[in-house]
């Protein structure tokens, strides 16, 4: 194999590797976690996932009632508490892929006069940071923790999306090319110079 198709397949291989789709995955709320009176987290689940590279999701809530707990501690031994990304914390799915997975606490919307919380969590997002092969099935994606303002008794909403890793067409077709290249090169006659 000459180094020119060698590198087409480099590319192809790498190409099929990143390249990513849509997923039927469900992403949903788990059973809250009582840390204390006052004090809860919510597990952001996944269910259903295959081959799953990447996720995302957005969190909607009654800021009356209850708020995303951007004054945790992540010194007080209270595992849903981050240094770096605070009252946001990853689950166990992407667990194969530590700690090389990338986890973006996202942003709690605020009020632009008050600085109040609004009832809005956005753009939280994770990216499996191992080798293939990547998770499957159901696990938790990512816990966040609130605290209590009112009874605790509001509904929590969530709004999410998975990204899976499996080649698109015409990734496929590349690669497949890449492997048909070198071996049409072969079968092709070649001419003789006198």
């Amino acid at each position: 194999m000459t180094t020119r198709p060698k590198a087409c397949f480099a590319i192809a291989a790498i190409c099929c590797l990143h390249a990513v789709g849509a997923s039927a995955a469900t992403i949903s709320l788990g059973s809250y976690i009582v840390l204390a009176p006052d004090v809860f987290v919510v597990p952001v689940t996944i269910s259903g996932g295959v081959n799953v590279a990447a996720w995302q999701f957005d969190l909607s809530y009654d800021p009356l009632d209850v708020q995303v707990d951007t004054a945790c501690d992540p010194f007080s031994g209270n595992p849903y508490c981050s240094l770096l990304t605070g009252p946001v914390t990853e689950g166990d799915f992407f667990a194969s892929g530590a700690p090389f997975n990338l986890l973006n606490p996202g942003f709690v919307d605020l009020d632009p006069v008050t600085f109040a919380q609004t009832g809005h969590l956005f753009g939280v997002n994770g990216a499996f940071g191992g080798f293939p092969p990547w998770p499957s099935g159901d696990g938790t994606l990512a816990f966040v923790q609130f605290t209590i303002l009112g009874d605790g008794s509001s509904v929590i909403t969530v709004d999410g999306s998975v990204e899976t890793a499996v080649p698109e067409p015409s990734t496929l077709a590349l690669f497949t090319t890449a492997l048909l290249l070198p071996a049409a090169r072969r079968l092709r006659p070649r001419s003789r110079r006198s």
